[in-house]
């Protein structure tokens, strides 16, 4: 399960697929120079997304997933 703690780096990481799920709901993190440092939670609340529905959408694919 993805939580909101983890660092965008690290989600990006060890689930590829995520990067299009961000971009798709506007969040560039692949480019982005804060991914190296901030967590998940930051960089959602910076684009002014709601947590939850980003933390769900990502769940629901990586489940998919596996």
């Amino acid at each position: 399960m993805i939580s909101k703690d983890i660092s965008i780096m690290e989600l990006l990481q060890t689930h590829p697929g995520a990067a299009e799920i961000l971009k798709s709901m506007g969040m560039g993190c692949c480019l982005c120079m804060g991914a190296s440092t901030e967590t998940l939670e930051q960089g959602i609340r910076a684009h002014g997304l709601n947590l939850e529905e980003v933390l769900n959408r990502l769940n629901e694919v990586m489940d998919k997933d596996k």
